[in-house]
C-alpha cells in the first residue's frame, strides 16, 4: 500500500508514476511520463519534466528544474 505525501498545491499529472512512500511539497509541478522511484523526496516549487525518471531515495531540493535543456549552454 501507498503512503505518500502530497502537498494539496502540487501538481501531478494523471500520466506520473510515483513509487511508495513519496512526498511533495507545495507548488511542485509533476508533468506526464516521469517516474519517481520510493522513498523519494521532493521539496517546494520544483519543475519535474516529462521524461525523468528518479530511483529510490532521491532528494530534491526547493526550486529545481529537472528534465529540461540547462539554463547556461557553455
Amino acid at each position: 500500500m501507498s503512503s505518500n505525501m502530497i502537498h494539496a498545491t502540487a501538481i501531478i499529472a494523471g500520466g506520473a508514476q510515483l513509487g511508495n512512500e513519496v512526498a511533495i511539497g507545495p507548488y511542485t509541478i509533476i508533468e506526464e511520463n516521469v517516474e519517481i522511484g520510493d522513498g523519494c523526496q521532493i521539496a517546494s516549487q520544483a519543475l519535474i519534466a516529462s521524461g525523468t525518471r528518479l530511483g529510490k531515495n532521491v532528494k530534491v531540493h526547493h526550486g529545481a528544474v529537472l528534465g529540461t535543456i540547462p539554463q547556461d549552454l557553455k
